[in-house]
């Protein structure tokens, strides 16, 4: 939805600032009239995409938003206030841009599922759908303390997966490697000897399917490689998705 940035007064004559989403010039107008604001100058811009880099912030800091904002709001701070005191508190410029987006959104009319869902790229599918329901359902502050306590323990889980799995990666990884270089750097060294072997019928058929694995990987090593390295790289893409994360 485009975005309208005004100059209006107040019943007190009192300057106003500020940007709204409006679907054309005269609703914005119509917004302002709302909040007994009187138009001085209304003009559309271009909406702000976020920026590259808030694509995703640590789980630990979201868990912490979450937690902060239930409290503040079990307090009786209401949700705009508490939302500018958490992006004034965080020092991580991705969080802080997103947090004034949404405060800003919340402030010009949606809800907090509704403000949070443009990123849900950053928070998640499953907590935009657990803090929507809270709000529909009138345990907001209940919703955003489930989430943080979720968000905390889907990462406990990740770093004691990866802490479990790196180790034998570690040793798979090393033994292909020597393996490979086995294979494709000394096998062919003695590869009349073992052709010898052959014509007497006395090499032994582990080792003639070594010589045949050692002839494979001589001619397709290199486009075996390229092709791990592009599964990788789109794997992490994949996982950088709002479904890759929640798998895993």
């Amino acid at each position: 939805m485009p975005e309208f940035t005004y100059v209006a007064r107040d019943s007190n004559g009192q300057r106003i600032t500020g940007v709204l989403s409006a679907a054309e010039r005269r609703e914005a107008l119509a917004t302002l009239a709302s909040r007994s604001l009187y138009p001085v100058d209304v003009r559309a811009q271009t909406v702000k995409e976020a920026p590259r880099r808030v694509r995703r912030v640590p789980a630990h800091l979201l868990s912490v938003t979450y937690a902060q904002l239930a409290d503040l709001l079990r307090s009786g701070v209401p949700l705009l206030r508490s939302l500018e005191v958490l992006q004034k508190q965080t020092s991580h410029a991705g969080l802080k841009y997103v947090l004034e987006e949404v405060h800003r959104q919340v402030e010009d009319g949606a809800t907090l599922a509704q403000a949070m869902g443009r990123f849900e790229r950053v928070f998640g599918e499953m907590a935009v759908s657990m803090i929507r329901a809270g709000g529909e359902g009138g345990f907001l502050e209940e919703a955003l303390a489930r989430v943080a306590e979720f968000t905390e323990a889907q990462e406990d889980l990740k770093k004691r997966t990866i802490g479990a799995i790196i180790y034998p990666v570690f040793l798979m990884v090393v033994g292909t490697i020597i393996v490979n270089v086995l294979v494709v750097f000394f096998v062919p060294r003695f590869a009349e000897l073992f052709s010898r072997l052959r014509e007497r019928g006395e090499l032994p058929v582990v080792t003639d399917m070594l010589l045949w694995l050692s002839q494979q990987m001589r001619i397709w090593g290199i486009p075996l490689l390229v092709l791990a390295a592009l599964a990788a790289w789109l794997l992490r893409r994949w996982l950088r998705t709002g479904k890759g994360r929640l798998w895993w």
